[in-house]
């Protein structure tokens, strides 16, 4: 089992459009995942302006191995006067992938049928998550989306870098015919606009924080009320500083 990290790095998203999208982003992935008979763990959200970013724990590494009993033709034309197999049969067997001599007759209540036991083995998630990750970036809603460049894709904004990683293996695809899943993240706008490698889903979150990107959003409001509350209590000092100083007058 390991964790999923997908980030969507993009040119500044709206304010209003980011939680929503964050929402739409973890549900469509685990109802994909869901889907992919892929077991998983809890989604977890986090961004900024310029990044969208989920997270999913406990990603089982293969598929599902299901089992399914597969109807076939009725046993009166199965078979031939001599019970041999007759096309109908083996046409059956080929579409069920199974060899001829592992079909079974079985009583319903309509009569003897054949029948065909198919099991489908899991496919390696990083190979499935491969096809899935596009299509659930591409299915995140906006109030308004847009395409740039000659791209057929839509977003809010423009895609700058796309992570995909599942532990430490990189998830490779191509969203748009151009754009290449990796993994490089972009560092803060203004105090670290370079690229910053991200190693595996846990050291994402300190990974960022080192180029001053604080991807927690309650976190960052914190910090934004503190800050505000800091700079008004400074203020606040400062004007009774001056009051203080002022003259008396009688």
């Amino acid at each position: 089992m390991d964790t999923l990290l997908l980030e969507i790095g993009a040119e500044e998203i709206p304010a209003g459009y980011i939680q929503p999208a964050l929402d739409a982003l973890a549900r469509n992935l685990l109802k994909r995942l869901d889907g992919a008979r892929i077991s998983h763990g809890q989604a977890r959200t986090c961004g900024t302006p310029r990044r969208l970013t989920v997270t999913v724990d406990q990603v089982a590494p293969k598929q599902e191995t299901v089992t399914e009993d597969i109807m076939g033709p009725p046993e009166k034309i199965a078979f031939d006067d001599h019970g041999k197999p007759s096309v109908a049969a083996v046409k059956f067997a080929e579409k069920a992938g199974v060899a001829v001599k592992r079909l079974k007759v079985v009583q319903t209540d309509k009569g003897r049928y054949l029948s065909a036991r198919k099991t489908n083995r899991g496919k390696a998630t990083v190979k499935l998550l491969k096809a899935i990750l596009p299509e659930v970036i591409l299915a995140t809603p906006f109030p308004k989306s847009m395409r740039w460049a000659d791209l057929s894709i839509q977003f809010a904004r423009p895609i700058q870098s796309i992570v995909a990683l599942y532990g430490t293996k990189l998830v490779s695809f191509t969203l748009g015919g151009r754009i290449k899943s990796g993994r490089q993240s972009l560092g803060h706008m203004f105090m670290n606009p370079g690229k910053v490698t991200i190693t595996s889903p846990e050291a994402y979150v300190q990974t960022m924080a080192s180029v001053n990107v604080v991807v927690n959003i309650a976190e960052r409001r914190q910090m934004t009320a503190a800050a505000v509350m800091a700079a008004a209590a400074d203020i606040e000092t400062m004007n009774k500083a001056i009051v203080s100083s002022m003259p008396t007058r009688v």
